[in-house]
């Protein structure tokens, strides 16, 4: 959910990383190639992951994505909340964290994102840096994205420079689904990590943005 007042914000943030990307690949037929063998490494490796366990040992306990709402939340209160009031809450209470940025998703929204994100799980997304930019691998696993940067992607480095989790607690009494991204390396800033979460929200969200990830 996304106040009117800052919609138009955002549109302009994620038109601005899709423009960025395009000047970064040129054009899409030429992107195309590049990216289609990559990705399918990426596929690759996320099932060796998988099979390995690294993944889980990695996540649990320190790497956000572990754990329950319960962990960060007093979830009984927040159930006692009409749902706007639970969304102020949940913003308010990380608006001023350096290394967290928090989000607020409709069921609706979420069921869209949860779809193109199974069928499409990883993508890479360029993140403007002086007169060039820098690439970050994000990868989705059930309800959590973990996000770093190519050159560790591709060492295969334990380090993940930003976590983000989508907790489904509320979902059923209140529609809601409360994101929570946490900055784990001094890679990103947290104005990027909230880029890169709004631009990762809207391309499995918008038709049009959708089709670079495909």
């Amino acid at each position: 959910l996304i106040p009117n007042s800052s919609l138009a914000a955002v549109k302009k943030e994620v038109e601005a990383m899709a423009f960025a990307f395009r000047a970064l690949s040129r054009q899409r037929q030429l992107m195309k190639p590049l990216c289609r063998p990559f990705q399918v490494a990426l596929c690759a490796q996320q099932r060796g992951f998988v099979m390995k366990g690294n993944v889980a040992d990695t996540l649990a306990p320190d790497v956000p994505g572990a754990g329950r709402l319960s962990d960060i939340a007093k979830v009984d209160l927040l159930m006692g909340e009409l749902p706007a009031k639970v969304r102020e809450i949940w913003l308010e209470r990380y608006s001023d964290n350096p290394v967290v940025v928090a989000g607020v998703l409709g069921d609706t929204d979420y069921r869209t994102l949860k779809e193109n994100a199974s069928a499409c799980p990883m993508f890479i997304a360029p993140v403007p840096r002086g007169d060039g930019y820098m690439n970050v691998v994000w990868q989705a696993q059930e309800n959590r994205f973990l996000l770093k940067n190519l050159e560790g992607f591709q060492q295969n480095s334990p380090v993940v420079d930003l976590g983000v989790s989508m907790y489904t607690e509320l979902m059923a009494t209140h529609q809601l689904i409360l994101l929570h991204a946490e900055l784990k390396s001094n890679l990103l800033t947290k104005d990027e990590a909230a880029r890169l979460v709004r631009y990762m929200r809207e391309a499995y969200s918008d038709p049009e943005l959708f089709k670079w990830v495909q």
